[in-house]
């Protein structure tokens, strides 16, 4: 475990050497970088994708269809010959053509209520890809922000140091002076240690919130990564602007795509009752066919072949016809004629047929489905109704409980600033006191200790002011920005 965690360490800090030298990362870049590659925002445009493909296919229901077909094949024995319709006990070698065609006039309304319905789901499903879109933007400004609060509190840390040693230094210069005793500064030595070990501490927090931040964007481990500092000092008038809850609900009501996503819903469950009634009515259609077709034993009567064949008279036989005696005889042929195959082509153009009719279907009874699917569709639009209410409520709750928390964070933040203005005044004391000689090193330490303590909480109730300001900003619609 100790060797993993020195890798992890070593790893981090190649990161933070690095992406030295490389354009830092802004807030804005991170959230707008986070819209375009986070796993979960592909994931909802991806479904939204498949809304648009099936609205693209609604709007095609409206076009006609059309399909071909083509058989070939052999017939044994005693078969139908395709092209004359006669038995013949012989082997036949067929292949036929058809092409159809049809286009709906009329499905009570079926085809209409598809595309309108797939025309909200659509909306809908764009809705939940900006609803992922806003959690990872707030995922983002919180890690982002976290990391700026680090980078400071860091800072402080080393400043903290700095003032140890000089504090440490002087306390030597007045020990070989002999002001002091050598005890004195053993205190600070281990003021000294501590301040160190809360700069490494610190540093492998920033590290690891930047890897975070890292992960959270979708960024390339390869690619060069470092994060902007901004100077973040916002106005008192900032910090405590007034916000109204009934206007920021209603700023959100109409920019925040919950309630619309779950609005849009509801007007698809609304269309899916007139889908279902659409069952309940005649649908009148349109058809046209082509068909053709071939065999192998098709002859061409049409062009008997005579070759060899004589006209031969018979004997002749005595008659007699009105009262006279006469002779009559038959002629006959001396042979059959044949009748040569009828080419492919030949054939095709002969048995080239057409049909056009139009179809009527009226529903009459279908085991109740029709009824049962006009009732599911109602209590769909039952429940999208009850979500519209449920979302709305949630936006309700969100908006009270962040201007709840931005209320609490103010007061923190003053709390906070009183306990510093107080911890600077005590150490103020302590150091002009222990310079005097009037205290020791281990008053000087506490009064150091609380000042830290006291500057790092002011730090970190400023930066979660910011936030939760940011998140009222949110609800505005004002995006994500530290102005």
């Amino acid at each position: 475990m100790r060797q993993a965690y020195l890798l992890l360490i070593t790893c981090l800090c190649s990161y933070g050497l690095s992406a030295q030298g490389t354009t830092p990362w802004t807030l804005e870049k991170a959230v707008n970088h986070a819209l375009e590659n986070n796993l979960q925002v592909k994931r909802l445009d991806n479904f939204a994708e498949i809304a648009r493909l099936n609205l693209q296919q609604a709007q095609n229901g409206r076009l006609p269809t059309a399909n071909g077909s083509s058989n070939v094949g052999a017939q044994f024995g005693r078969t139908i010959d395709p092209t004359t319709n006669e038995f013949n006990a012989q082997t036949i070698g067929f292949q036929g053509y058809q092409l159809n065609a049809g286009v709906t006039l009329y499905n009570g309304g079926l085809i209409k209520n598809n595309l309108r319905q797939a025309e909200f789901n659509l909306a809908a499903a764009e809705m939940d890809a900006k609803v992922t879109g806003n959690n990872i933007g707030l995922q983002v400004a919180n890690s982002y922000l976290t990391i700026v609060l680090l980078k400071e509190q860091l800072t402080n840390s080393r400043a903290q140091l700095q003032l140890t040693d000089d504090q440490l230094s002087n306390t030597d210069r007045l020990i070989n002076a002999g002001a002091l005793p050598a005890a004195q500064r053993f205190d600070l030595v281990a003021q000294k240690a501590a301040n160190e070990r809360a700069i490494v501490e610190l540093e492998n927090q920033v590290l690891t919130s930047i890897l975070g931040l890292r992960i959270l964007l979708e960024v390339d481990f390869e690619q060069e990564f470092t994060v902007s500092t901004p100077e973040l000092n916002p106005s008192e008038e900032q910090l405590f602007e007034t916000f109204n809850v009934n206007e920021i609900y209603a700023a959100a009501r109409n920019v925040q795509p919950t309630v619309l996503a779950a609005e849009l819903r509801r007007d698809a469950a609304e269309t899916g009752i007139e889908i279902a009634k659409s069952g309940l009515r005649p649908t009148v259609s349109l058809f046209g066919s082509l068909s053709t077709n071939f065999s192998t034993v098709a002859r061409d009567f049409t062009n008997p072949d005579l070759t060899g064949i004589e006209i031969v008279q018979g004997p002749a036989i005595p008659v007699v016809i009105n009262g006279e005696d006469a002779t009559l005889a038959e002629f006959g042929a001396s042979g059959s004629p044949t009748f040569p195959k009828l080419g492919y082509f030949n054939q095709l153009n002969r048995n080239f047929g057409q049909s056009l009719g139009m179809s009527l279907n009226v529903p009459i009874y279908s085991q109740g489905r029709n009824k049962i699917n006009v009732q599911r569709a109602q209590v769909q639009k039952l429940n999208a109704v009850l979500d519209i209410e449920q979302a709305d409520n949630q936006l309700r709750n969100d908006v009270e409980l962040a201007l709840a928390n931005l209320r609490g964070a103010r007061q923190t933040y003053r709390a906070a600033e009183a306990s510093q203005e107080a911890a600077q005044a005590a150490y103020d004391n302590a150091q002009r006191r222990f310079r005097a000689g009037a205290a020791n090193s281990l008053d000087l330490v506490t009064a150091t200790n609380r000042l830290e303590q006291a500057q790092t909480e002011f730090t970190r109730t400023k930066y979660q002011l910011i936030f939760n300001r940011q998140v009222i900003k949110f609800y505005l619609g004002q995006g994500f920005s530290l102005n």
